[in-house]
C-alpha cells in the first residue's frame, strides 16, 4: 500500500515538474523574435491577375491585358503598438506574376510583440540602386532583367501588356531615384484595426492585395490608349509610382498561425 502511494506521489511530482519545464520554454518562446510572412495576391480589380491573355477593363471602359508584371519591394518596417519600428535589415524581394513561389516574402528575427502596421518601398532605395552593378547579388542582380544598364538602376516595377480596346502595345517600366523623377515610393497599407502578435512560436501572415488598376487610376487618372510608353525615368515614370504608391496594395488578412 505505502509502495502506490510512493509510485503516485513521484508520478505527480514528475508530473508537475515537467509541466513547469514546459511552462518555462513557453514563456522563452514568446520573448524570441519570430518570423512573418508577407504573402501576396496580384490581382485586377475584383479578379486575379493571369498572364495568358485575359481582358480587363478599367473603370473608364478601356480593355487590356498583362504579359508581365513584376516588381521591388524593399525596406521593410513594421511598427509595434507602443509606436516603435522595426526595420528588417536586408529585405529585398523580386515579386514575379509568372513565377508563384517569389509572392511568399518570408521576414525572420522579427522581435516579439504586437505589431498594428506595415510598410515597404515598391521598389529599390537609391543608395542601394547606385551600388556597383558588379557588387549586386540575388534579387538585385542586373541578369534579372530589372535593371537598366544604360541609366544606371534599378526598374522598381515592370509591367507590359496590350491596349485591347486600342490595339496597342503597353509598356511600363518604371523607375529613377534623382530629383524631377524619383519614382521611388513608400506603401503602407492600413492593417484595419488589426494587430499582429509575433514571436517564437508561431509564423505570423499578413495577406496582401496588390492591384494593377491603381497604376492607371489614383492619385491621378490615366487614359491608356494615349498613354506614352515609359521606359526611362520622366514624368509619366512619376505619375504611374504616386498611383501604385497610394493604392496598389490593401490588406487582405492577418493571422497568427
Amino acid at each position: 500500500m505505502k509502495t502506490s502511494k510512493h509510485f503516485l506521489f513521484f508520478g505527480l511530482l514528475l508530473v508537475a515538474s515537467m509541466a513547469g519545464m514546459q511552462g518555462c520554454k513557453k514563456d522563452s518562446d514568446l520573448q524570441t523574435p519570430g518570423e512573418v510572412d508577407l504573402q501576396i495576391s496580384n490581382v485586377v480589380g475584383a479578379k486575379p491577375l493571369a498572364l495568358d491573355g485575359t481582358t480587363y477593363s478599367t473603370p473608364a471602359g478601356e480593355t487590356f491585358s498583362v504579359s508581365t508584371f513584376e516588381y521591388y519591394i524593399s525596406n521593410i518596417k513594421l511598427t509595434k503598438s507602443d509606436g516603435t519600428v522595426y526595420a528588417a535589415p536586408n529585405t529585398y524581394f523580386l515579386v514575379d506574376q509568372a513565377k508563384p513561389a517569389t509572392q511568399h516574402l518570408a521576414i525572420t528575427g522579427v522581435p516579439a510583440g504586437t505589431y498594428t502596421g506595415v510598410s515597404f518601398i515598391i521598389g529599390v532605395d537609391a543608395a542601394t540602386t547606385q551600388a556597383d552593378p558588379l557588387a549586386l547579388t540575388g534579387v538585385l542582380n542586373p541578369a534579372n532583367s530589372m535593371y537598366w544598364t544604360w541609366n544606371t538602376g534599378h526598374i522598381f516595377l515592370k509591367m507590359e501588356g496590350t491596349v485591347t480596346s486600342a490595339g496597342r502595345p503597353i509598356v511600363c517600366h518604371i523607375g529613377g531615384y534623382t530629383d524631377p523623377y524619383n519614382a521611388i515610393v513608400t506603401a503602407t497599407p492600413s492593417l484595419t484595426g488589426k494587430t499582429l502578435s509575433v514571436n517564437g512560436t508561431h509564423t505570423s501572415t499578413i495577406s496582401l492585395s496588390a492591384d494593377v488598376l491603381k497604376l492607371f487610376d489614383g492619385v491621378s487618372h490615366i487614359t491608356l490608349s494615349t498613354f506614352s510608353n515609359t521606359m526611362m525615368p520622366g514624368a509619366e515614370a512619376v505619375q504611374v509610382a504616386k498611383n501604385y504608391g497610394a493604392g496598389m496594395f490593401s490588406v487582405t488578412q492577418t493571422q497568427d498561425n
